[in-house]
C-alpha cells in the first residue's frame, strides 16, 4: 500500500498519539451515537434496507493510539456485502481515485485527530466507505491518504489500523478526536445494511476501540460503549 501522504511534517490516519516521553496514564473513554433510517423496521422475512449513521468520539485526555475499531451490530440489523457491487481495485488505485469503484461507494464521513498531542498539529480526513468482498474499505484523504480494511465476520465489523498509520515516524504518534460515517448501498433486493426487527424500540450497537502502545502501554487496552438507534 502507498505510504500515507505527508502534510505539515507528518500526517497519518486518525488514531493514537504522543512523543517518546509521553505516558498514556489517563483511562481511555469513548462516546458513540447512532441513527438508522428509515426508523420503521423490517422483519426477517421482509428485511428493509436502511442507512446507518455512526459517530465515535475519543476522550482527548487519554491521548491513546488506536489499533482497531470494532463495531458489533444487534440481531435486529444485518450487515452483508452479498449481491452488491464489490470493489476489486488495489489500495493504491483507490487512493489515486476513489471513483474507480464508484458503484461500490457506500456513504461518506470525516475524522479529526491530533498529531502528537503534547504539541498538537490538527489532522482532518475525508472518509469514503467502499464495499469490498466480505469487507468494507475506508478510503482516507486529506491530512493522510490511506485505505483501512474493515473485515466483516457475522454481525461484527473490525477496522484494523496499521502500525504505519499508528506511528507515521519513529517516536511520533497521532490521537483520534472523532470519527463519523454513514453507510448504505443497495442493488436490487440486496442491501449492505438491513433492518430485520426492533427490540425495545432501539437497535443497540456495541463499539470498542482497541489501543496500542505509544510507546508505553495505555492505562487500559480498550474502551467500550454502546450506541442506541431508535426504531419502531
Amino acid at each position: 500500500m502507498r505510504k500515507p501522504l505527508i502534510v505539515a511534517a507528518v500526517a497519518t490516519l486518525a488514531l493514537g498519539t504522543t512523543g517518546v516521553a509521553f505516558a498514556q496514564t489517563a483511562e481511555p473513554k469513548i462516546d458513540a451515537t447512532a441513527s438508522v433510517s428509515p426508523g420503521k423496521s423490517g422483519t426477517k422475512s421482509k428485511p428493509k434496507a436502511v442507512q446507518l449513521k455512526l459517530s465515535v468520539k475519543n476522550d482527548p485526555a487519554s491521548k491513546t493510539t488506536a489499533k482497531a475499531i470494532v463495531i458489533k451490530l444487534p440481531s435486529s440489523l444485518k450487515l452483508s456485502t452479498s449481491g452488491l457491487e464489490t470493489c476489486k481495485a488495489s489500495d493504491d488505485d483507490l487512493i489515486a481515485d476513489v471513483n474507480t469503484c464508484k458503484k461500490s461507494i457506500a456513504g461518506k464521513g470525516d475524522a479529526h485527530a491530533d498529531l502528537n498531542p503534547n504539541n498538537p498539529a490538527p489532522l482532518t480526513f475525508k472518509v469514503t466507505p467502499v464495499v469490498g468482498k466480505g469487507e468494507l474499505l475506508f478510503v482516507l484523504s486529506g491530512s493522510a491518504n490511506a485505505v483501512l480494511h474493515g473485515k466483516i465476520k457475522g454481525s461484527t465489523l473490525t477496522i484494523a489500523i496499521t502500525p504505519t498509520l499508528q506511528q507515521p515516524v519513529p517516536g511520533t504518534f497521532s490521537a483520534l478526536k472523532d470519527l463519523s460515517t454513514s453507510l448504505k448501498l443497495t442493488k436490487g433486493s440486496k442491501s449492505l445494511l438491513s433492518s430485520v426487527g426492533c427490540k425495545s424500540k432501539k437497535h443497540t450497537l456495541d463499539v470498542t476501540v482497541q489501543y496500542a502502545n505509544n510507546p508505553n502501554p495505555p492505562a487500559k487496552s480498550s474502551a467500550s460503549t454502546t450506541a442506541d438507534a431508535k426504531c419502531s
